[in-house]
């Protein structure tokens, strides 16, 4: 695993479940079917945020979820009981799950295969706890994507900058080689799941909103990108956020959510 760029504070907790609910309807719930009883296993579950999100959206489901992080397990328990879904939480590496072969009707994995530097191993371990015919959703965006307008060249920077922070921590672009990834760690029926987005008048300023609180979370890791300097970040920043105040403005980039079957 490569360091989080976000960290680990409560901030970036908080962060997490506002992220989950901005994705819940669009992304979470949209194209997934879990029956009543599905054993589902969420690797990388952080913050638990989704978690309750699915427990929320499919009741009856049985969840599991797995991070190496106590301090995302520690807030997952209490984010889980405020939101009412009960859920067993087991610390552990995604490389060497802590479960017998064939004990998940589903593996769910969002935003986590980005942060990982053996992908292909995290999903092959993956299918291993998976029934035979069992599921896989894996949801993953690729920062190089990132498309703004009207564009300015501290944006610009600010995007190169969060794609560079990322591959120096893991991959910045997961959302394209999502698809290959799954195919090369044994998983068939692929369905690699693009979705373009693009955002523009009324939805625009949640968008940019969500957009620079993503990215200003990682700011530290930003400014050790070469050629990446904090005051021109921060007025990029300032140019995302800016973005709905323009005629005609809009944001955008593709997801992956990528879906497959051992």
């Amino acid at each position: 695993m490569s360091e989080y760029v976000h960290g680990y504070g409560t901030p970036e907790q908080e962060r997490l479940v506002a992220q989950a609910e901005h994705w819940r309807e669009r992304l979470i719930r949209d194209g997934t079917t879990l029956a009543p009883g599905t054993r589902l296993l969420e690797v990388g579950c952080g913050a638990g945020a989704v978690l309750a999100v699915l427990g929320q959206e499919f009741p009856g489901v049985r969840l599991s979820g797995v991070d190496r992080e106590p301090k995302q397990l520690a807030f997952a328990r209490r984010h889980l009981e405020r939101s009412g879904v009960d859920a067993t939480l087991v610390e552990a590496d995604a490389l060497a799950l802590p479960f017998e072969d064939e004990t998940f009707d589903h593996v769910w994995m969002m935003w986590f295969l980005e942060h990982v530097l053996e992908p292909v191993a995290a999903l092959r371990e993956a299918r291993r706890v998976l029934v035979p015919g069992g599921a896989i959703t894996a949801i993953e965006v690729d920062y190089s994507t990132m498309r703004a307008t009207p564009s300015t060249q501290a944006l610009e920077m600010l995007a190169r900058a969060m794609a560079g922070a990322m591959s120096a921590a893991g991959w910045s672009d997961a959302g394209t080689r999502l698809p290959q990834w799954l195919r090369d760690a044994g998983f068939r029926d692929v369905d690699d799941g693009e979705r373009p987005f693009w955002w523009e008048g009324d939805e625009l300023a949640s968008e940019a909103a969500y957009a620079g609180d993503v990215i200003e979370s990682a700011l530290d890791a930003l400014t050790q990108v070469p050629g990446a300097e904090e005051a021109q970040l921060r007025e990029g920043l300032g140019d995302l956020r800016r973005l709905p105040s323009h005629a005609g403005a809009g944001l955008g980039w593709v997801v992956h959510k990528s879906t497959a079957r051992r």
